[in-house]
């Protein structure tokens, strides 16, 4: 077992700082255009006091992202995998307790906690959040579920409205995200953006939900997957994507929506959708973000119990080929590195199928790597840092 902190740097071969809102078409070039305009050494304008880290945190299968600005910090669903090889909840509550030992200042308090969707892998953790540190604001989809992790999430809804009529003094902020009620140019509040610029840093990063709980859709998918809170996060020139688990009619409703507003859904990083599922990461939805960067959040392929990426035999190969397709893949790169991919996960009682890739795109999975952070400058320039993994 790794440690979370601290993580050993890789830097990517990265490109020019970007100038996507301003200077670059969010479509129309070619693959080959990123390439070609790819630099090898930080601009001289790149500042460690104007940074966001987005990190990726290992718990297995399941997903955890920490969003860690200079002024705040919001949490993005909490794991994740038990088993008896490994406990989303014990590396979830290690993780944050080792980050809140780094940044005193935030006095151990998450801005918000946002949970995508009410399933197991994305809502384990909530009781323990909310046990052990300070939440400001709750977003979530709204939905009361009985799927397994359901409860959870109508649990943190029940716990909101406990503190919000009773006595003390503390409110906490919360905003149920509806498909229905979001703009054209996105949706945003001081609830889903609690973070402003501060005297550690000016900046002033831009949340924005994209998607949410759907009604009035005929014959849309009633599978909490998509009706996930996506969301979309600006720091000056660098964005990145969280899609929680969409799946292909999340993701293709997704774009028809914006289809007016492309440049909402053209980013830097992709957290990719689904654990890297075969049916959560398409090729329409790839060419909407021309990311440089993509990270999955799945179980590692040596992980031998229920409930793991094995099983689910992700992140499957279908979807790590159009991360690393060379005509709408990432279109950065990374040091190669041999990886387990699934074929197939086990179902009807046959085993999975793995295969071995190469990948030198940048494409990054806490399943191969451990937990992922990427440093995303007000610049536009992108740094990755990797915990490592051990094989059991």
């Amino acid at each position: 077992m790794r440690a979370a902190l601290p993580l050993v740097a890789l830097l990517l071969s990265c490109g020019q700082p970007s100038e996507r809102k301003a200077l670059d078409p969010p479509r129309g070039r070619s693959h080959a255009d990123y390439l070609s305009s790819f630099q090898q050494t930080r601009p001289d304008d790149t500042s460690e006091t104007d940074k966001m880290v987005l990190h990726v945190i290992d718990i297995g299968q399941g997903l955890a992202v920490l969003l860690e600005f200079p002024c705040g910090a919001i949490l993005v669903d909490t794991g994740g995998e038990q088993n008896e090889g490994f406990d989303a909840t014990v590396a979830l509550k290690r993780y944050l307790d080792e980050f809140f030992a780094v940044r005193t200042d935030l006095n151990k308090s998450l801005q918000s906690l946002v949970i995508t969707h009410p399933h197991i892998d994305h809502t384990r953790g909530i009781e323990v959040v909310l046990s052990d540190f300070h939440v400001r604001n709750v977003v979530t989809n709204g939905q009361d579920h009985e799927d397994t992790g359901g409860p959870e999430q109508t649990a943190l809804h029940r716990w909101v409205e406990k503190i919000n009529t009773s006595e003390i003094d503390t409110i906490v902020g919360v905003q149920y995200v509806a498909a229905r009620d979001i703009p054209l140019k996105g949706l945003t509040s001081e609830v889903i953006d609690p973070i402003a610029g501060c005297q550690t840093s000016a900046t002033d990063p831009v949340v924005t939900a994209l998607w949410g709980n759907v009604s009035g859709i005929k014959d849309y998918p009633g599978n909490p997957n998509d009706h996930s809170v996506v969301l979309r996060v600006d720091y000056g020139k660098s964005s990145t994507l969280i899609t929680g688990d969409l799946e292909f009619e999340g993701l293709a409703a997704l774009t028809k929506k914006y289809a007016k507003h492309p440049e909402l859904l053209d980013v830097d990083v992709y957290v990719v959708g689904h654990h890297g599922s075969r049916n959560a990461t398409a090729p329409h939805i790839m060419k909407a973000m021309t990311p440089k960067v993509a990270i999955i959040s799945a179980g590692p392929y040596d992980r031998r119990y229920d409930w793991t990426g094995r099983k689910f035999g992700h992140p499957n190969i279908q979807a790590v080929n159009e991360l690393t397709s060379p005509t709408h893949g990432v279109s950065w790169s990374r040091e190669p590195e041999t990886v387990w991919v699934g074929v197939k996960g086990a179902w009807e009682d046959k085993p999975e199928l793995f295969e071995q890739q190469v990948i030198n795109r940048a494409v990054y999975s806490t399943g191969w790597d451990g937990t992922v952070a990427v440093r995303m400058y007000g610049n536009g320039w992108l740094e990755v840092d990797t915990a490592g993994r051990s094989t059991q």
